[in-house]
């Protein structure tokens, strides 16, 4: 059975969370401190090769070829960074979008103050769903409600290791989860491991992976579906 309460939300989460917050509103700003602070991997490596290249000459040719040298730097650093910026334009505009997002969510869950914690017995064996990107998870929540889990395989989700290593099979899990975002920013299992349920299936396709995301309401990670664990399985089996 599932069960949720309200708990703080964790230091170190709340941490992250903050820095979120305080990220630039404007996007100029944010291409400007991009650029020029050398966050491209050839602009940094520009930064670290150009000293190097002045205390060559210096050490070689004296002071004024080095001023020279350092001004003909400072011009095709300005070159460079006018074409790289504007071939570079649309990812960093989509980097700024992604991180404006952020902000807001993370603005909004340190306004509430709290995190929700969930706790769940499972008394059957979760089923697995893998796709290219990660894996979905569907567990028995009782009351004829199914929780939804999907988990990435980038390696930022510290739950993908546990799909590996099996503990996922473990009869009680216990997560935390921000109010606004819907994030899911701890999880852990104990207890004994349930039965195998067999070798995961696959979601070959895109075209199969939006038919299940439609067919399961497009919840989000850690959402619980209003439907029974056999039924949305089985809905699920048919459409891959």
């Amino acid at each position: 059975m599932l069960s949720t309460a309200r708990v703080s939300i964790p230091a170190p989460v709340e941490i992250r969370l903050k820095n979120a917050a305080e990220f630039c509103d404007n996007v100029n700003e944010y291409a400007r401190e991009d650029l020029i602070g050398f966050k491209r991997p050839i602009a940094a490596a520009f930064a670290l090769t150009a000293p190097l290249a002045l205390a060559l000459v210096y050490k070689s040719a004296g002071f004024v070829p080095m001023v020279f040298t350092a001004a003909t730097i400072c011009a095709i650093v300005g070159v460079g960074i006018y074409f790289i910026g504007k071939q570079e334009w649309p990812s960093i505009v989509s980097e700024f979008k992604t991180q404006s997002t952020a902000k807001r969510k993370a603005i909004a869950d340190l306004r509430c103050g709290f995190g929700e914690s969930s706790f769940l017995s499972n008394g059957r064996s979760p089923r697995f769903f893998e796709y290219d990107h990660g894996v979905i998870v569907l567990a028995d929540a009782g009351d004829l409600k199914t929780l939804f889990f999907d988990i990435s395989n980038d390696g930022s989700d510290q739950r993908w290791e546990m799909y590996q290593n099996g503990d996922l099979y473990r009869r009680v899990w216990r997560w935390i989860r921000l109010p606004v975002s819907r994030e899911v920013v701890k999880f852990s299992s104990e207890g004994s491991k349930l039965a195998y349920s067999g070798k995961p299936a696959h979601i070959d396709s895109i075209d199969a992976w939006e038919a299940v995301n439609v067919s399961l309401g497009e919840p989000l990670d850690g959402a619980i579906i209003h439907r029974p664990f056999d039924e949305l399985t089985e809905s699920v089996e048919r459409l891959i």
